[in-house]
């Protein structure tokens, strides 16, 4: 077992937010993994990507929107921050019956009540017997 000193580290943006979950969202810079989490809106599932792919993502848009100010300005304040969210590629939530897709979603770590690895899975439909 290793001992990362950055894990110790107590983010006052992180109070409440599952420790080896902030692990897996440092570990998006090397590695993306599907998760699934548990949200009070409802469900949000995706590939985790570290913020530096969602700050160019942000970046992006305000750039081909001819905002390039704004965009390097939003690209200066996410190298600032410290680890308070989490980051999807491919997003999927499920929201009061309803499916929302997103490219690319920021959701902060301390909102998840609960999660898992892997995304949702539809439930396999039933078929009837046949009555002969």
């Amino acid at each position: 077992m290793f001992y990362d000193p950055d894990m110790a580290f107590i983010d006052p943006g992180a109070v409440g937010a599952d420790t080896i979950l902030r692990h897996i969202d440092t570990e998006a810079e090397s590695v993306s993994i599907e998760v699934t989490l548990y949200l009070p809106w409802g469900v949000a599932t995706g590939i985790t990507v570290p913020s530096s792919y969602f700050g160019h993502y942000v970046a992006h848009f305000f750039a081909k929107n001819d905002a390039a100010d704004v965009a390097g300005r939003i690209a200066a304040l996410e190298a600032e921050q410290a680890s308070v969210f989490l980051h999807l590629r491919k997003a999927r939530c499920y929201v009061a019956g309803t499916v929302v897709e997103h490219d690319s979603l920021r959701i902060r770590l301390s909102d998840v009540s609960a999660w898992t690895i892997a995304g949702v899975k539809e439930p396999v439909a039933r078929t009837s017997p046949s009555i002969s």
